[in-house]
């Protein structure tokens, strides 16, 4: 299905519950489970979003590329989750996005992250569990190389010796030989891999209808951890 301006115009939107102690201030706008499908034509639709939007959920489709939301300067959040993206673009995020939800898509070796280098210096929470390339060895400290301004990566606070370590990777370019087959594993996510594969479909469609009915980000991010193995 492609994101036409019709189906900007139409999507749900909502405001988020609770955030900071504050009520209905922040604005989502929902693309949730329409087989969306990326091509040229989403750009122009794009732009029929309404403003202010805060939040833009784009969780379940078929995108393949991080949509281009570079023009916009009040989306805060964009949710990613379950779709098809190998290559992360931060040049197409919007300009002071601070968080970022990636989970479960199709990114498998270190060199399909090097375009988060140009993520805006905002970006603060970065979620990739359930992407293969979340078992490669120094996963974390290129991530945290690209992108320096993270505080939060995989739902686990970025450490000071992380920081350390990444600013001590050689800076050269990482060939698509790096792939999660065959590399050295971290062993917290095989044992993340292993509390999914054995979550029955009844538990993991429960999660779902609860994702597709949460209100808040907390609550978002909650259920997102439990579906990437989050314990």
């Amino acid at each position: 299905m492609k994101l036409t301006p019709s189906v900007v115009l139409d999507a749900a939107e909502y405001y988020v519950d609770h955030v900071d102690g504050k009520h209905d201030v922040d604005k989502c706008k929902v693309f949730r489970n329409l087989q969306l499908e990326s091509d040229e034509s989403m750009v122009s639709s794009l732009k029929r979003l309404s403003r202010p939007m805060h939040i833009v959920d784009f969780t379940n489709n078929e995108l393949v590329c991080v949509p281009d939301l570079s023009g916009r300067n009040d989306i805060h959040t964009v949710l990613l989750s379950r779709n098809q993206i190998t290559v992360l673009d931060g040049g197409k995020l919007p300009r002071k996005i601070r968080n970022l939800v990636v989970a479960n898509n199709n990114v498998c070796s270190l060199e399909q992250l090097n375009g988060l280098k140009n993520a805006p210096g905002s970006l603060e929470t970065l979620v990739l569990r359930g992407n293969q390339v979340c078992h490669l060895q120094g996963y974390r400290e290129h991530v945290i190389r690209a992108v320096p301004s993270l505080r939060v990566l995989d739902f686990e606070r970025v450490r000071q010796e992380e920081r350390i370590r990444a600013g001590e990777l050689q800076d050269v370019d990482i060939g698509p030989e790096a792939v999660a087959t065959g590399v050295r594993r971290d062993k917290s996510l095989e044992i993340a891999d292993l509390v999914v594969s054995k979550m029955s479909e009844e538990r993991k469609n429960e999660l779902k209808a609860q994702l597709e009915s949460a209100t808040s980000l907390a609550e978002i991010a909650r259920i997102e951890k439990l579906l990437a193995g989050g314990v």
